[in-house]
């Protein structure tokens, strides 16, 4: 009987230690990046671009454009705030960033993280990741974002009262308040590339970006 209860304690206290190792664990996730933003794409797909509903991509493949507009955030101790990001790319295979020009490296490559982090494009590999000159133009329905050899020009999908189209309940933290717009053009002409494409009247969106390490797996 002595036996027993010594291993009965014994297995009690290994689940308590277990336990509280669990919970410091726990406690010790610290808040290692956070972001509010603002993100537009214009894409391949026919409109409304099916990948944010979970469907099939047109054609079985997305060619995209976006502008991610950083209003707040930081790495570590890296601020972010004001920094414009442009993103070129093939969904799961190839993509790009193109930095605002007063971008530093610590931002840069936070930002680099913070993209592959939320997988932002599923691309498999970066071709080219640096700070570009980027104009933005844009009014209460109209959006217009380009770098030297990028353009998008797109159109926002009207609803009652030509008020903007909201749809708050998507799966994904990538599209929070996820508004159609209607791609007048995007395209991409690198001299020497094989990547370029054109596509107008095509699908576009934007979307609220309120993000943490927390919010995803791998951090």
């Amino acid at each position: 009987m002595i036996k027993k209860r010594i291993v009965k304690k014994y297995i009690v206290f290994a689940f308590i230690i277990l336990g509280f190792t669990a919970e410091c664990q726990t406690s010790n996730q610290k808040l290692k990046w956070q972001i509010k933003a603002k993100y537009y794409e214009s894409c391949s797909c026919n409109a409304p671009c099916p990948c944010p509903f979970g469907l099939p991509m047109v054609n079985s493949f997305c060619k995209l454009n976006g502008l991610l507009e950083i209003y707040s955030g930081k790495y570590n101790k890296t601020k972010l705030d004001g920094i414009n990001v442009i993103i070129s790319g093939s969904v799961g295979q190839w993509g790009e960033y193109y930095f605002s020009e007063k971008v530093t490296d610590d931002q840069k490559e936070a930002i680099e993280h913070i993209l592959a982090n939320v997988n932002a494009g599923g691309f498999d590999t970066i071709l080219i990741s640096k700070k570009a000159k980027i104009e933005i133009i844009k009014n209460k329905e109209d959006v217009a974002f380009s770098t030297s050899h990028i353009e998008v020009k797109m159109k926002m999908a009207k609803g009652e009262n030509d008020q903007p189209v909201i749809i708050k309940n998507l799966k994904g933290k990538l599209f929070e308040n996820y508004s159609p717009y209607f791609s007048i053009s995007s395209s991409r002409s690198l001299l020497d590339s094989t990547n370029n494409f054109l596509f107008k009247e095509k699908a576009g969106f934007t979307s609220i970006w309120n993000l943490t390490n927390k919010d995803f797996k791998t951090n």
